[in-house]
């Protein structure tokens, strides 16, 4: 749902993509333990797992990035 204001429907974007990477990141850390625990290469889980962490890491510091030029514009 888009609120009809830019900004807080790119703030609301990004939040979003943090907490879902956050979430799949999650996922993937436990496979790849499972698969470590059995001995299976965990090499393409574990690669998987890293993508996922910079995409919510990128998504959060764009996130502190927006609010903290919102907050410099409007004198906070």
């Amino acid at each position: 749902m888009t609120s009809g204001n830019p900004v807080q429907d790119r703030l609301d974007e990004l939040d979003g993509q943090e907490t879902s990477a956050r979430v799949l990141l999650e996922r993937t850390l436990r496979l790849a333990g499972r698969r470590l625990d059995h001995h299976r290469d965990g090499g393409p889980v574990l690669r998987l797992a890293v993508r996922f962490h910079r995409r919510a890491e990128h998504a959060a510091a764009e996130l502190d990035d927006t609010i903290a030029h919102l907050e410099r514009k409007n004198g906070r």
